[in-house]
């Protein structure tokens, strides 16, 4: 493996040990969640109606007439599939995440070739807080991890790795967060029923499930709250 590229290997241990002090480092060993609520294209929201993060899908813009309509309409981060509304996100003040999709037949040598692509766009000047690695159903396991510490590793210019609960549910999330993801994406819940029966696959958390998450990664536990302010929990 080349010290020059360590995302290029394919070994899991070896990518996700760089991948996870990689993140420590960017942290400062903290890790992030929030309440989440989601603007629909509709135009109503979906989720808490005093949650702090207020995301709006890039495929919902046009039925809510475009980024500057979201906004107003109180979304403050844009999910995004390209870059282009990347760009433009910063400029109508919302924070700018991008789902970086992992096809289950993509190989590690286009993987890798697609993730420099994205941070070379960053040092050119694209503003982006954060990736949201997106695996498709046949990819969750192990694919994840590995394309998670990639993430990590090659995007050293975007400050956090965001594992979407909805996606790949707490325990594969928890995982993620050992190889260099930072911030927890999904609803939290002031009570969650048992995960039995039709609640048996729900990604919901409580805050203090969501705290446990992250500091069992070895990472302080912090939440995003009104305003953009960062809160620590105490242990």
């Amino acid at each position: 493996m080349s010290c020059a590229a360590p995302a290029e290997s394919n070994d899991l241990f070896v990518v996700g040990r760089l991948a996870a002090a990689a993140g420590r480092a960017a942290t400062n060993g903290r890790g992030f969640f929030a309440c989440w609520r989601r603007l629909l294209p509709s135009g109503l929201w979906q989720g808490p109606a005093l949650a702090p993060c207020a995301w709006v899908e890039e495929p919902d813009l046009p039925a809510l007439g475009g980024l500057a309509a979201a906004r107003a309409a109180g979304a403050n981060t844009l999910m995004a599939t390209s870059l282009p509304l990347v760009a433009q996100a910063s400029e109508h003040g919302l924070r700018a995440l991008l789902r970086l999709p992992l096809p289950p037949d993509e190989s590690s040598e286009r993987q890798n070739q697609r993730l420099a692509t994205l941070a070379d766009q960053v040092r050119l000047g694209l503003t982006l807080d954060g990736v949201v690695p997106a695996p498709q159903e046949a990819s969750l396991g192990l694919a994840s991890l590995l394309f998670v510490a990639r993430c990590r590793l090659t995007l050293a210019g975007v400050p956090h790795v965001l594992v979407d609960l909805d996606r790949v549910g707490p325990k594969l999330g928890q995982l993620c967060l050992g190889f260099g993801a930072d911030e927890l994406a999904g609803p939290i819940v002031p009570e969650r029923p048992l995960r039995l029966g039709d609640n048996a696959g729900s990604p919901a958390l409580t805050r203090q499930e969501a705290a446990e998450l992250l500091r069992g990664a070895g990472l302080r536990a912090c939440e995003r709250v009104a305003g953009g302010a960062l809160k620590e929990l105490e242990t």
